[in-house]
């Protein structure tokens, strides 16, 4: 079983994928100290990855996380309809504040964990070949990337 820090990222990162409709959530998990980088990986079908220490340890969809999850700010779902995303011209159309609310909603994760813990998320868009991605890490500005092409988000 995870150390308590390690579950609690385990279930953060499942009810944050739940709540905001992420297909894929990874948080790398910066614990401070001489203490190495974790990384939890949550793929579209709700199987997990731990990779810390070097090894890493595969959880089942329904497996218990063995801690509640750490409160995260009220998110929503986005449908992939609301949003395209061209990533030759990085066009992105989707409602007002749609963008911002998933922007905000990854960067909540990371400072869930705080230090300098990064959050991506992927979500889906009308195109399901081409997600879009977003990463935040506290003081940092947000990066939204589409296939091979990144691109910074104005703070």
């Amino acid at each position: 079983m995870p150390e308590d820090v390690h579950a609690e990222a385990i279930a953060t990162v499942r009810a944050f994928a739940a709540a905001s409709g992420a297909q894929r959530v990874v948080l790398l998990l910066d614990l401070g100290g001489d203490r190495p980088t974790s990384m939890i990986d949550l793929g579209a079908d709700g199987s997990l990855e731990l990779t810390r220490d070097g090894a890493t340890t595969t959880l089942a969809a329904g497996a218990p996380a063995g801690a509640p999850p750490r409160t995260l700010p009220p998110l929503s779902a986005v449908p992939a309809t609301a949003m395209t995303l061209d990533p030759d011209t990085g066009e992105l159309a989707a409602p007002l504040g749609v963008v911002a609310h998933l922007g905000d909603a990854v960067l909540a994760l990371a400072r869930a964990f705080g230090g300098r813990s990064v959050a991506t998320a992927d979500f889906a868009t009308r195109d399901p070949d081409v997600p879009l991605t977003i990463a935040a890490r506290e003081g940092e500005p947000l990066v939204l990337a589409a296939g091979d092409r990144r691109f910074l988000l104005p703070t």
